[in-house]
């Protein structure tokens, strides 16, 4: 089947942890500090990551009620249709 978001969602989990562990080694390894910069630019980052996955849980919300709606008007429209028949 198709991947599902949630799918997704948990890989790109696993690799920010990685990146973060990854980074905090380096660090620790290099006697480095972290450069500001780079942390704001991180944290921005992953603000913007949050929001998609926002966006992307939110579409994927839409998608199914779309989908169930147009299960319902289908429904309706057989039932009109049987009923229009049968009334000829």
């Amino acid at each position: 089947g198709q991947p599902r978001p949630e799918d997704s969602q948990s890989v790109v989990s696993r690799m920010q942890k990685k990146y973060w562990k990854t980074k905090q080694v380096f660090i620790k390894a290099t006697g480095k500090k972290e450069d500001e910069h780079l942390v704001a630019s991180d944290a921005e980052l992953d603000a913007k990551l949050e929001v998609f996955h926002s966006i992307q849980e939110t579409c994927t919300e839409l998608l199914k009620i779309v989908e169930k709606y147009q299960l319902r008007l289908n429904s309706i429209l057989y039932d009109y249709n049987v009923t229009f028949l049968v009334y000829i």
